[in-house]
């Protein structure tokens, strides 16, 4: 059997279509949330057994209809329904960590700093419950869904001074606050009843390569209410050029799906509707985990966002050490760490104003309404400049994000590209899961390390690797990270951080400390933390992998298990200092060498020599090893 990977592509409505689309998510969400606010008092029958789509479970209990046809009432229930499932699957791991809600997760008032949640406290807790799960042979794979759920249980805490006892009283009804409306109850594109489209493929050149390729385009045609709220077929759309991705796709064989329409809503409270193209793609070839034998492994850094390590397996005659087979590289954010700092600063700054004038609000209309003393004539522009500054704080997070993004395609696409020149099939990365900076840190940079280790980078990060290593044929394995930052990777010993590995500034060790200094007599090995801690991860890769060769079984480890061996070391040149590319495709003279093909403001760190890392930075190289995996 084939394996494939479901990708999506948004792309925007015509013009011409974006009034009967939104008055479509218009209905639709309407009918969606009388759907969940009706069926939320019977979530615990959403619960079981979930074979089949979402729209049949949602009928077996629904009694009444909202009378837009019956494809549409489909499309409208199987959304519905994926909300209550999720939600349902919610509930279940809240009633699993209720023994675990205590004062004991909340750190009293200190001064004039309020009372908070412990995280440590927090995390330990859900490991804890996570090991018993594993011993009873339960489900335990929902560590996030416990940790965010306790912390959700903490929050309400210091907001009502005691623990919610039920999820329902934990969590609002989950009703839909814009269109969005899943095509999967229809019939398909040639037979819907509520879409239909139709994609074209004609051949084409590209006038940049001067190269053939296929072009695609999209038509669509839905049925949508009128403002009188008669339902009807509108006309066919003109007709949308798709992107190139999409285009490659459909001629390697891609198969159309029911795409998803939805709303996206501006700051200034414009709409847009967007259909989002879902294709079927065929994933390729995974090798057999019996012939591989390399292991690539990287940690996320403290200052750098991910740094890389590759093991080989141990030859006979190693004594079961595994051999490192590249030098390290690590790769900077450059200057998108300031432009973040920057604007998380600003974001605070913004939401400092709003609160402020938030509070004038509410202390005014607190006022008129238990003493009737008359409402300020400022009230007006209070209102209104608490509106605008939500808009800007929505602005700038927005902006955040997609910076995030971009750092999560450019990361994984690196990873991706030393793997399948180093001829490795298996990817190791530290479960970010686990992770969660304290505190606000010292300076500018501390504090916005701490936030962008608590952001959805890391997530997103895990998000895009993976669907990108499945279509490529590579295994992306998360693995246990606690103890790789302070173990030494040659000999295995627990190992201190300091801020420098120069002898007068190893009097007194850092927790955060940039540089490992091991302190056997016997290894005394020191490098960057970062880099110690890609090894370790390798290492835990190997034992994966070496376990699965021998039994044929899936283990997971920690970096203190005895089936973990240290790795084998070989002293290695300074780490050469590559900042991002420039506009020219070849290195420069100067103090920074720059390389073509990296986003702006990435930087890469590496003792490569500079002629391996020019040619790797070509974007005609990364295409040919892309294709040819």
């Amino acid at each position: 059997m084939v394996k494939t990977q479901m990708l999506s592509f948004p792309i925007r409505v015509p013009d011409g279509m974006q009034a009967q689309a939104l008055r479509l998510l218009d209905a639709s969400r309407l009918a969606i949330n009388q759907i969940i606010t009706t069926l939320w008092p019977q979530l615990d029958a959403f619960a079981g057994e979930r074979a089949g789509p979402a729209w049949k479970q949602v009928e077996r209990h629904l009694l009444t209809r909202s009378g837009h046809g019956n494809r549409q009432e489909r499309c409208e229930m199987e959304q519905a329904g994926r909300i209550l499932r999720a939600q349902a699957s919610r509930k279940r791991v809240f009633e699993a960590i209720v023994p675990l809600l205590s004062e004991g997760l909340i750190i009293p008032a200190q001064g004039k700093r309020p009372a908070r949640k412990d995280h440590r406290q927090i995390n330990e807790q859900v490991r804890t419950l996570r090991a018993q799960l594993q011993d009873a042979g339960e489900d335990a794979e929902a560590f996030v869904a416990m940790t965010n759920l306790m912390a959700q249980a903490c929050n309400w805490y210091l907001q009502t001074g005691a623990f919610p006892s039920t999820y329902e009283a934990l969590q609002p009804v989950p009703v839909l606050s814009v269109g969005h409306l899943t095509f999967a109850g229809d019939d398909g594109m040639k037979a819907g009843q509520t879409y239909r489209a139709r994609i074209e493929l004609a051949p084409g050149c590209d006038l940049e390569s001067r190269q053939e390729r296929q072009l695609a385009s999209l038509s669509l045609r839905l049925r949508t209410p009128d403002d009188q709220g008669k339902w009807s077929w509108g006309a066919w759309s003109q007709a949308i050029a798709l992107p190139p991705a999409v285009c490659a796709s459909l001629a390697q064989g891609a198969l159309p799906q029911a795409p998803t329409l939805r709303e996206i809503r501006g700051d200034d409270g414009s709409r847009v509707a967007v259909l989002d193209l879902t294709l079927e793609v065929p994933a390729r070839y995974v090798s057999p985990l019996e012939q591989e034998t390399r292991v690539l492994g990287w940690d996320w850094g403290v200052r750098s966002l991910i740094t890389v390590s590759i093991l080989q397996r141990p030859e006979e005659g190693d004594e079961e050490r595994s051999r490192q087979v590249s030098r390290p590289v690590f790769l900077d954010t450059g200057g998108i760490d300031g432009r973040q700092a920057r604007l998380r600063r600003e974001i605070d700054r913004l939401k400092a104003c709003r609160d402020r004038y938030g509070q004038f609000v509410k202390e005014a209309q607190a006022a008129h309404q238990e003493h009737g003393v008359p409402l300020p004539a400022h009230l007006a522009g209070w209102q209104q400049r608490v509106r605008e500054y939500d808009a800007r704080i929505s602005q700038c997070w927005k902006s955040y994000e997609r910076r995030n993004r971009e750092l999560a395609h450019l990361a994984s696409n690196l990873l991706i590209l030393l793997a399948l020149l180093s001829d490795c099939r298996l990817i190791c990365g530290e479960d970010l899961r686990t992770l969660k900076t304290q505190g606000r840190g010292r300076g500018v940079r501390g504090r916005f390390r701490n936030w962008r280790n608590n952001t959805t980078v890391r997530g997103e990060l895990w998000r895009v690797l993976k669907y990108k290593c499945h279509l490529l044929g590579i295994r992306a394995r998360q693995v246990e990270a606690r103890g790789t930052t302070h173990t030494c990777p040659r000999c295995g010993e627990p190992a201190k951080t300091y801020a420098s590995a120069a002898p007068e500034d190893r009097t007194q060790a850092i927790s955060w400390g940039p540089m490992l200094c091991c302190s056997n007599p016997e290894c005394l090995w020191k490098g960057a933390r970062d880099y110690a801690a890609s090894l370790n991860i390798a290492r835990l890769g190997m034992a994966f992998l070496l376990t699965y060769q021998q039994t044929r079984r899936y283990e997971s480890y920690r970096v203190t298990s005895s089936e973990v061996n240290s790795c084998l070391y070989s002293g290695q040149e300074a780490t050469l200092l590559l900042p991002s590319q420039g506009i020219t495709p070849r290195p420069r003279e100067g103090k920074h060498v720059y390389y073509a093909g990296w986003s702006y403001t990435i930087a890469l760190r590496t003792s490569q020599p500079r002629e391996v890392l020019a040619i790797l930075s070509t974007s005609h190289l990364r295409k040919d090893v892309l294709s040819s995996a």
